[in-house]
């Protein structure tokens, strides 16, 4: 599962992809996303909601981590853009 974020310019409607990333499970997964001021929250969900990821990017795509990794571990990483 591949995961893709557009930024939209509301004045021109142009889209602009500023982040893509490979998805962490192989399974059916659900995503959940949260925006914030700064920051667009990436929830991932494994199939039966029995696992979670949350990862983090700033609003412009930059600056990627992974706050919390399947097991529960908060591991405050950089990922790859």
């Amino acid at each position: 599962c591949n995961l893709y974020a557009y930024a939209i310019d509301t004045d021109t409607g142009v889209s602009k992809k500023i982040y893509q990333k490979k998805g962490y499970f192989l399974e059916n997964s659900d995503l959940e996303i949260f925006c914030t001021a700064n920051y667009i929250f990436i929830y991932e969900y494994s199939d039966y909601n029995e696992k979670l990821c949350i990862s983090r990017i700033n609003r412009d795509g930059s600056n990627p981590v992974l706050l919390m990794d399947e097991k529960g571990e908060v591991v405050m990483e950089p990922l790859e853009n």
